[in-house]
């Protein structure tokens, strides 16, 4: 739609909007439905109403942030995402030489493994499904979806699916923006944020939410859904921003750096192409404006990534391993609605992964099906059994080869997938140390490959110094190696060190 001569229109607020949907109602669009029309003839015929409720929700903020987006647009340069590690990673494994089926007796000295108490998990249910049972004449008109299995039910407004219609420009953005302000937009932003309260959602799940109900009102318009999108996270405190070229795109700032998402850099801040959920955007020229709205401050933050509690959709991996001489077999549950949630991640730096940890039941049963097996062990054969685990439990193959792209996994990923590469064993081995041993661990990153080190009370084998402690060198990833034994090709090569 071309919204100029609206613009130039010596009317304000809802009135205003009345207009656009009068436009878009002569149209071949949807919108031009009974419903819509009967409030748009009310509105005419009550111009002081249409006045009183422009003033209701086209709030002083509001007013001044459309002057901005008309008036205050710039030209970026959106720059190549940062990749972490270019190098290849190892396709084929080095195998260590085969452990004895009789291990020779440690000395009676040897430390003995310190195991952390595993606290019982509160489990903790989502919000009960409503029953669907009354008739649709008494019932509460809604919008309703699913979000990761949890069902999520917003007060129906059907004011706020106005489509963006016409070329895209700084001017059509200020009008879509007036016209879904001017709108009762406060109750849909308080109840999805009460649900993201009810559902323990972090800041990135919480932007995926608004922007599932965005998709709810534009399941097919990428532009409205994304303007909508935008809208929303704003009007929830999140500093949003979008920018234009042949299509829409929303930004964010993040807390936590990414890699493999293209970004721009605006007034000393770093705003990402974050997608959620949408095609990857390119690098190139795109326009965004000058100024911020005074709701959004919020810098979009990825912690806690297991905190969220959704419907349960159980899904069970044995796992299987052999330590001298004598086979294991572990049998997990978890939660595969949270896989297609992790899946949207962006690329965070590798700590975040080390330090996510599981999900609090899924973290109880594989800690207490671990610790019988190390229990009595000193701390290098705990350690050493760990390492078996990850190693041979679990089969290896490059996310180049599983997933067409480099892509991390948090632990509860690793448990799922099929096949894991270094980073993503390295993550589980050392949650798991820390989790059951109380051993502090390092990650260890060398070109193309990644590993850990653990600080044990003697240190054996191969080590690194950090921050005045030894740590002794842990490979998941070197199949049958024990702890203290580095890959061959990494040998004398001095790794970035990181801890988390």
């Amino acid at each position: 739609m071309d919204f100029s001569m609206i613009k130039k229109t010596p009317i304000n607020g809802l009135f205003s909007c009345c207009l656009i949907s009068m436009a878009i109602g002569t149209s071949t669009n949807v919108l031009a439905n009974a419903e819509f029309e009967a409030w748009k003839n009310a509105y005419k015929q009550d111009s002081q109403k249409t006045q009183q409720e422009f003033q209701q929700y086209l709030e002083e903020n509001d007013k001044a942030f459309i002057g901005f987006l008309k008036a205050n647009w710039k030209e970026v340069e959106i720059q190549k995402p940062k990749v972490r590690d270019p190098k290849p990673k190892p396709v084929a494994l080095p195998v260590a030489k085969p452990e004895p089926v009789k291990p020779k007796p440690e000395k009676a000295t040897a430390p003995k493994a310190q195991l952390i108490p595993i606290k019982k998990p509160t489990i903790e249910k989502p919000a009960p499904v409503k029953p669907k049972s009354k008739p649709v004449s008494v019932a509460r008109q809604t919008t309703d979806f699913e979000f990761y299995g949890q069902p999520i039910s917003v007060s129906q407004n059907k004011k706020m699916s106005v489509r963006y219609q016409g070329k895209i420009s700084n001017e059509g953005i200020a009008d879509y923006w007036q016209s879904l302000a001017s709108q009762p937009h406060k109750t849909q932003v308080k109840e999805l944020l009460k649900s993201a309260q009810k559902l323990k959602l972090n800041d990135w799940s919480t932007a995926l939410l608004f922007d599932q109900y965005a998709r709810q009102l534009h399941p097919t318009d990428s532009t409205s859904r994304q303007l909508t999108s935008w809208f929303l996270l704003v009007k929830a405190g999140f500093n949003a921003r979008v920018a234009y070229n042949d299509r829409v795109f929303l930004l964010m700032p993040t807390k936590q750096e990414l890699y493999s998402v293209t970004y721009f850099t605006f007034d000393g801040t770093r705003y990402y192409a974050v997608n959620l959920n949408d095609t990857p955007v390119k690098t190139g020229r795109a326009y965004t404006y000058s100024g911020s709205h005074t709701d959004g401050k919020r810098v979009l933050d990825f912690s806690s990534p297991n905190a969220f509690v959704t419907q349960e959709k159980a899904n069970t991996r044995t796992l299987s391993f052999k330590y001298n001489g004598k086979t294991h077999t572990l049998k997990i549950k978890y939660n595969a609605h949270l896989v297609p949630y992790f899946a949207t991640y962006p690329q965070l730096d590798l700590k975040h992964y080390f330090a996510a940890g599981m999900p609090s039941d899924t973290r109880y049963q594989l800690l207490t099906q671990l610790k019988p097996l190390v229990e009595g062990k000193s701390e290098k054969e705990a350690v050493n059994l760990l390492l078996r685990f990850v190693q041979k439990a679990f089969e290896y193959k490059t996310d180049d080869d599983q997933f067409n792209q480099e892509n991390y996994l948090f632990p509860l990923e690793t448990l799922h997938y099929p096949y894991s590469d270094c980073e993503d064993r390295s993550a589980l081995f050392a949650w798991l140390t820390n989790s059951l041993l109380g051993l502090d661990t390092i990650i260890l990153m060398y070109p193309g490959h990644v590993a850990t080190a653990v600080a044990m009370t003697t240190a054996t084998g191969d080590t690194h110094t950090y921050q005045g402690k030894r740590y002794s060198v842990a490979d998941p990833t070197y199949i049958n190696a024990n702890v203290g034994m580095t890959m061959p090709s990494y040998r004398g090569k001095s790794p970035k060190v990181m801890t988390f």
